[in-house]
């Protein structure tokens, strides 16, 4: 079992994937990650992150390695990003485990997944996200304005407690309002000059 800390870490380490929008009429370029953990079979993680909706680079737990999609081959060091998403979905599937003990339900197929981002616009206003749904159903999702994780399932409130532990809400807004819109300046930068 993973302590609070670590768990946080993996949290907010591990993510991404984008929306493409319009802020007030602004233009703005967003950086989504999208996880997939599910227990069908050989249980399997998945990540995936788009800059503006394009696919930067895909990961899966089978061959543990990130890999980037044409044109985005130098924009990241993918050795790194490949131990970063191991380790994410380590935590992933330890959590569906959790989850589906909670619904003593642990046969059959079930799947958690993650979206997460942040976006910025012209106009330097940045927005962030983060939910997690559950065999398709709303499951927790991240209020960066209080901050605290709103739970939309009964199963939801030992996720929160667990994650919310040792003041890890501070480090998931820090995330989003930082680590993501650095991240995603350094993709929009790295499209700009190839």
């Amino acid at each position: 079992m993973m302590g609070p800390l670590v768990t946080v870490f993996f949290l907010l380490l591990f993510s991404g994937t984008t929306v493409l929008g319009q802020k007030q009429g602004k233009q703005c370029d967003s950086l989504v990650y999208k996880d997939k953990a599910q227990s069908k079979g050989t249980p399997f993680f998945t990540n995936k992150a788009y800059f503006n909706g394009k696919l930067i680079y895909k990961y899966d737990s089978t061959s543990q390695e990130a890999v980037p999609e044409p044109g985005w081959e130098n924009a990241n060091d993918w050795n790194n990003e490949s131990k970063s998403q191991k380790g994410r979905g380590d935590f992933a599937m330890e959590n569906l485990q959790e989850i589906m003990g909670y619904y003593t339900d642990v046969t059959g197929s079930h799947a958690l997944d993650a979206t997460y981002g942040c976006q910025l616009c012209q106009n330097g206003n940045t927005n962030g996200f983060w939910r997690y749904n559950y065999d398709d159903g709303p499951f927790i999702e991240f209020d960066k304005e209080i901050p605290a994780w709103i739970p939309k399932q009964p199963a939801a409130y030992m996720i929160k407690d667990k994650w919310e532990a040792d003041s890890a809400v501070y480090r998931a807004k820090e995330y989003l309002e930082e680590t993501c819109i650095e991240n995603l300046r350094h993709y929009r930068d790295y499209r700009k000059a190839n």
